[in-house]
């Protein structure tokens, strides 16, 4: 069947999902039309030219169904011709989206989402779309399938974030120990907690240093055990530096710039590609310089930490080469290093120049 009789194979519960991924995309709202022709589980049956009413009422209906899960969909009028229903924009706003700030979940709830989190993930994508994505991969495509499907991800909170959060709110000195890159052992540090950043992805908790008598930012995920929170008060002058050690944190991106190769089609280029500042053409050579290697892609990334950048390209493997600087290079060569060193203590590991040449 085709046209306006034609009825959709897309299950109910995409279609919705993917009408409120079309409305929380476009602040600026779209029309019935522009939903209707681009949605997925609309556009396979709409036909401009022929207009339907049963998808016009299924569009009715799924948007009443999202008002009943509480989800706001907002109506935007037509300036310049109101009460005209076809240029009518519909959008969702993120903001009224978020959890409330009172909003808490028990261990056993945060589990259960988790469950749910990864059988979604696991069913985002059906059979034939699963057995379509290993021919591609057979075939040499070059295509990753964790980069197909749609799946929400859960992750684990940082352990300092309460206790820090609470010291913020009641003006409290804290204690915790901190492990430094490349040290070791951590040490202890006694700071008036001002606020938390997150930035790059990562929680960060902008203080004052009381031993040292200066600003300090500390990266929430190299606090070692429990926050100590303290009796006594801090002076409440010092949250005037908050202000200005964010803006310094922010601009350590424009000191810790790297230049990286990066294979095409790979997961490393989905994700460094988001937010590279530029992307060039690295010609047909594999970024390691093998015969089973494909094109390659030349970034230029930034980051606030090199030893944070360092832990994250080394995830990507083979997928990524360090070009500049030569420190992070460095970095990325030490811990492969330090990987190979700790499957295989028994063999002489190569050396360090070796594998930085690649």
């Amino acid at each position: 069947m085709a046209g306006s009789a034609a009825r959709s194979s897309v299950p109910g519960e995409q279609r919705v999902f993917s009408l409120v991924l079309a409305l929380v995309a476009s602040p600026e709202g779209l029309t019935k039309r522009q939903l209707l022709s681009s949605v997925y589980g609309y556009s396979d049956r709409y036909d401009p030219a022929r207009p339907s009413v049963a998808i016009e009422r299924q569009f009715e209906r799924d948007k009443d169904q999202l008002r009943a899960l509480g989800i706001p969909v907002d109506t935007i009028d037509s300036p310049l011709e109101p009460g005209n229903n076809q240029l009518t924009r519909y959008r969702i706003s993120k903001e009224r989206l978020q959890f409330p700030d009172d909003l808490r979940f028990s261990e056993r709830e945060l589990m259960l989402l988790r469950v749910a989190a990864l059988a979604w993930s696991e069913g985002s994508l059906n059979a034939e779309s699963r057995r379509a994505a290993m021919k591609l991969e057979a075939l040499g495509a070059g295509l990753d399938v964790q980069q197909l499907g749609v799946a929400p991800r859960l992750g684990t909170a940082e352990p300092a974030a309460g206790p820090l959060q609470r010291a913020i709110d009641d003006g409290r000195i804290v204690r915790f120990d901190y492990i430094n890159p490349g040290r070791s052992a951590p040490l202890e540090r006694r700071v008036a907690p001002l606020g938390l950043h997150r930035a790059d992805g990562r929680w960060h908790l902008i203080a004052w240093d009381l031993e040292r008598d200066a600003g300090r930012v500390y990266l929430l995920s190299r606090i070692d055990g429990a926050v100590r929170i303290g009796s006594e008060a801090y002076a409440p002058g010092l949250r005037e530096h908050a202000d200005r050690l964010v803006a310094e944190l922010l601009d350590q991106r424009e000191r810790h710039v790297a230049t990286v190769s990066v294979r095409r089609g790979s997961v490393a280029e989905a994700r460094l590609g988001a937010r590279a500042r530029n992307v060039e053409a690295a010609g047909a050579a594999s970024v390691d310089g093998s015969a089973h290697g494909g094109a390659s892609v030349e970034m230029t990334i930034d980051a606030l930490d090199p030893h944070v950048l360092a832990d994250e390209l080394v995830a990507f493997g083979p997928d990524v080469v360090v070009r500049a600087p030569a420190s992070l290079r460095d970095l990325v060569v030490g811990r492969i290093c330090a990987v190979a060193g700790a499957h295989d203590a028994g063999r002489t590991l190569p050396d360090a120049q070796e594998v930085s040449r690649g």
